[in-house]
């Protein structure tokens, strides 16, 4: 039990020192984005439009409280406009990648051995008789512990919002609030950029366009 504490002591303690190392800080309250908005022009005077307004995040603490982990909760409009005469459909989501994919592990290993002797020698000497009897029971108890860090590049993962048919000759919106964001096992800042893309079509032009939000970092 005495091993077994110490190792847990030490345990804690190392995933202590990483967290701090590893951690960003993240903001303490929500904060506002800037908009973005491109408009194409193609062949024949088809035109098509790509933005988005109202960007805001809120980071909050990770409900298990494990530093290594995040959550934030999103707030955006997505919009695109194809021109009359053409189609389009609207995509939107996010990209979250962490500085680092942090992994944390413990290996135990246990042996016991258990080796007992047992001797019974005579000797005599004369008229002396003596005898003496040598029993060796002994327990060997080993505990050992590994502590495996496992640290690799951060990986540029999608979170897609949704997809929206685009009327022809208007404007359509997908409004999202409170668009929750959860990663595990990140170390340093987590990055967040928000997307939006068009793809419009015309018997003409075929095209596609995207805008990207500026950069959130917890």
């Amino acid at each position: 039990m005495k091993h077994m504490a110490v190792l847990t002591a030490a345990f804690s303690a190392a995933v202590l020192v990483v967290c701090m190392v590893l951690t960003g800080s993240p903001f303490a309250g929500a904060a506002t984005m800037a908009p973005h908005e491109k408009t194409v022009e193609g062949p024949n005077g088809f035109r098509f439009t790509v933005g988005h307004s109202g960007q805001a995040f809120h980071p909050v603490a990770p409900l298990n409280g494990m530093p290594t982990n995040r959550e934030v909760f999103l707030d955006d409009t997505f919009y695109g406009r194809v021109e009359a005469g053409g189609t389009g459909k609207l995509k939107a989501g996010y990209l979250v990648a962490c500085a680092v994919d942090l992994t944390v592990g413990i290996d135990l290993g246990a042996a016991i051995g258990f080796e007992a002797g047992f001797r019974v020698g005579g000797s005599s000497s004369g008229d002396s008789a003596s005898s003496s009897v040598d029993a060796g029971l002994g327990p060997d108890l080993h505990v050992g512990a590994s502590i495996d860090l496992s640290i690799v590049p951060g990986k540029v993962q999608p979170f897609e919002v949704g997809t929206k048919e685009l009327p022809p000759g208007s404007t359509g919106y997908f409004v999202s609030r409170d668009f929750h964001v959860s990663v595990q096992d990140c170390g340093g800042p987590l990055t967040i950029r928000s997307y939006t893309i068009v793809e419009a079509e015309s018997p003409e032009v075929s095209g596609r366009e995207a805008v990207y939000g500026d950069p959130i970092f917890l």
